[in-house]
């Protein structure tokens, strides 16, 4: 009987305490948002406007911030291919959030040398929050916010303003 205050403390030690119960790690993506958000991911990177435009709803509805900038598929590849496929441009996809029927990205593009320009005198990379509603597997409407642009120094961090 003289270890049953021990094992009051031992269990008492071995309770979690009341915050870690709190600190629940975000649901993973639903597996159909995971499945076209891999994909969007994997297009970005190789630079596959063929892959990016199988993702794509013949209506797809795009916007940038707020304003509607293409009312289909054939509009929106039109305007934004020769972006995805231009020298010198590269983008990074981070995952934000995703629900059902909904994949939210920041989307970083390094305009460096793109467009056929020479090279900035800075790495200038840009960021938008990109929202994709996703229906039957297609994407049906772009909603992307313009963030904004920062500068990189010599060792690829963030120069000061």
């Amino acid at each position: 009987m003289a270890w049953l205050p021990y094992a009051a403390t031992a269990a008492l030690l071995l309770t979690p305490a009341p915050f870690a119960w709190a600190q629940v790690p975000p649901p993973p993506m639903p597996s159909a948002d995971t499945g076209i958000a891999q994909r969007l991911i994997h297009a970005f990177a190789a630079k596959d406007a063929d892959a990016y435009a199988a993702l794509l709803a013949d209506d797809v509805q795009v916007f940038e911030d707020g304003r509607s900038v293409a009312q289909n598929k054939a509009a929106w590849l039109k305007t934004f291919t020769p972006k995805l496929l231009a020298t010198g441009v590269s983008f990074k996809l981070a995952p934000g959030y995703a629900s059902a029927g909904r994949v939210l990205f920041i989307e970083y593009f390094n305009s460096l040398a793109s467009w056929g320009r020479t090279p900035p005198a800075d790495c200038c990379w840009t960021y938008d929050a990109v929202a994709y509603n996703v229906v039957a597997g297609k994407i049906t409407v772009i909603r992307r916010l313009r963030g904004g642009t920062f500068r990189l120094d010599g060792n690829g961090d963030i120069a000061g303003n």
